[in-house]
């Protein structure tokens, strides 16, 4: 075995452990070890002392030292090549003495994640990402710890106390607390920038093209009780009531990719969020040519009203229990029943006209089974507190799913049949309204079942990348904690987007668990020189890093 400095074109020297080895007649040279490569004499002078261990240990395992020996060998100098032209030159090179060092003396200085910095930093770039805050003494400064919060907050999502701690542990990455505060006071004023880069990429993705608008609202809690200008009391979508919350509201295209947000203090009504994030829209794009898709919360009469009169096409659903008395008759009955298959999910449909609007009802079993599965799990509960043909008050959980089906009596409760044969006739029925003329029912069901995408974004950004419990109380923190979630989310889906366009189908999830494992070493010799050892080049990360045509160093490097 020997060591084997071969000089490229380029400038740069590559360091390999090689061993000589007969083939059939012929003796040819294989690689035991690629070292690394490096430009500098320095630099390769450190490679051949890596090598050179990587020799001694190799040689150990074949031909084990005996006891006391250790010196006596592993001070001799390895065999040394240096090739400088075509012809087989074999000289020996004489160098001091290795050190002892070897594998015992190296130890791991620390440990640091590289694959969400590497790549999802390389991506965040990209998208200009990083000239968000301007206008600063130090937009740099402040766009790099940006950059460190939306990058921690896709891997290790959690509080800004504790990001802090895990940029310094994984990711040996300083920033003080402090500085994380005043970072998102200063991209505070950029937050509409935020939001025009977000929706360039969407629109770039898809060239330039949104022809749905999918809006939808949730709440996002604090682990606060005290209420301000924007922290309120309100309707939790997370059963939080004993919570103060925010209103966020959702604009994304038809494949889940973030469009816009509005934020709205916690008491408001979902219904009364869609007119100012449409009259905002408005402002930054041209909205006319796309469908608005919503769900029931955003069916009333002005909504309806404001987007005919803004020009705007839309499918909302429609709450058809509220209707009007002799519409639910009209609804029931079997008249204008068209047996219908969409993707497998409807067994018929039937259009009818309510307020010069199209109404759209379709009919499905599955939808069915589970309202009525719903239903008895709810009537069983009930069932299990009946004493003497009656159900205490006191033993009622104090919710609208219970009291529809009872019938309160001074102190106690009974069922009411009538109620729950009524609830039953209303399985499986689901309605949409609409303005548009010039598609079938077919085309506008099929288009409002997307509505699910946003759904599953609303699932990314409050779990995967927690963007709730809120632990800021400043508003403007609180509005500048929203844009960096957003930014992740951004961020995330545009990878996921990239990735899919390779033929490579990662969830968010799996994406990040197998950049978190693209990890490299710090490790110290004897001398205190640093080199860089990464992980393994698993298979996942290779497709990850081709997907974005990034370049991964696979062998230990020498620390300038």
């Amino acid at each position: 075995m020997f060591i084997k400095v071969t000089k490229k074109p380029n400038g740069s020297s590559f360091v390999r452990v090689m061993e000589s080895v007969r083939h059939q007649d012929k003796v040819i040279q294989k690689t035991l070890h690629c070292v690394g490569s490096s430009k500098t004499q320095e630099g390769i002078r450190a490679l051949e002392k890596v090598a050179g261990e990587i020799l001694v240990k190799l040689s150990n395992e074949r031909q084990p030292v005996l006891p006391g020996m250790e010196k006596i060998i592993y001070s001799k100098e390895p065999e040394y090549v240096n090739k400088k032209s075509e012809s087989k030159l074999k000289k020996k090179k004489k160098t001091k003495p290795l050190s002892i060092f070897s594998l015992k003396s190296p130890r791991e200085k620390e440990r640091v994640h590289y694959g969400i910095k590497g790549v999802c930093g390389a991506v965040y770039e990209q998208l200009k990402f990083h000239t968000i805050i301007e206008g600063t003494r130090k937009d740099e400064q402040w766009n790099d710890i940006l950059k460190c919060c939306v990058l921690s907050r896709i891997a290790h999502p959690d509080s800004k106390r504790k990001t802090v701690e895990t940029l310094r542990e994984d990711y040996n990455e300083t920033v003080p607390l402090e500085k994380m505060y005043r970072m998102m006071d200063r991209l505070h004023p950029n937050i509409a920038k935020v939001k025009d880069l977000v929706a360039k990429n969407t629109l770039s993705l898809f060239n330039q093209e949104v022809d749905v608008l999918f809006f939808d609202v949730t709440t996002l809690y604090f682990e606060s009780f005290d209420e301000d200008d924007i922290r309120q009391f309100g309707f939790s979508k997370d059963l939080k009531f004993n919570q103060t919350q925010v209103v966020l509201a959702l604009v994304t295209n038809q494949e889940g990719h973030p469009l816009s947000y509005e934020l709205f203090p916690g008491r408001t009504s979902e219904g009364n969020t869609l007119i100012t994030v449409i009259k905002k829209l408005k402002q930054r794009f041209t909205v006319n040519k796309a469908v608005i898709v919503a769900d029931r919360a955003m069916f009333n009469e002005q909504n309806l009203k404001l987007m005919e009169e803004e020009g705007l096409q839309y499918v909302v659903a429609a709450k058809i229990k509220s209707l009007p008395k002799a519409k639910r008759e009209e609804i029931l009955s079997e008249e204008y029943r068209q047996e219908a298959s969409v993707a497998q999910e409807f067994q018929w449909v039937k259009e009818l006209e309510h307020k010069q609007r199209r109404l759209i009802v379709s009919y499905s079993q599955r939808r069915a089974k589970k309202s009525k599965s719903d239903r008895q799990k709810l009537i069983d509960r009930l069932m299990k507190k009946v004493k003497n043909n009656r159900i205490p008050i006191k033993s009622l959980i104090s919710n609208y799913g219970t009291k529809k089906y009872i019938t309160v009596e001074r102190t106690k409760a009974r069922l009411n049949e009538q109620k729950i044969e009524e609830d039953s006739r209303w399985d499986g029925l689901h309605g949409v309204i609409t303005n548009i003329d010039n598609q079938s029912a077919h085309q506008l069901l099929t288009r409002y079942r997307q509505l699910w995408k946003i759904e599953e974004a609303f699932r990314v950004c409050k779990h995967s990348l927690k963007m709730r419990p809120v632990y800021h109380w400043k508003k403007k923190r609180i509005e500048a904690h929203i844009a960096i979630c957003f930014l992740a989310y951004s961020l995330s889906y545009t990878m996921k987007h990239r990735m899919e366009q390779r033929g490579l189908k990662f969830s968010l999830q799996k994406m990040r668990e197998v950049l978190k494992r693209d990890q490299y070493s710090l490790i110290e010799d004897a001398h205190k020189k640093l080199y860089r050892m990464p992980s393994k080049y698993s298979e996942p990360i290779k497709q990850i890093y081709e997907a974005f045509n990034l370049k991964r160093v696979s062998h230990i490097t020498p620390v300038s």
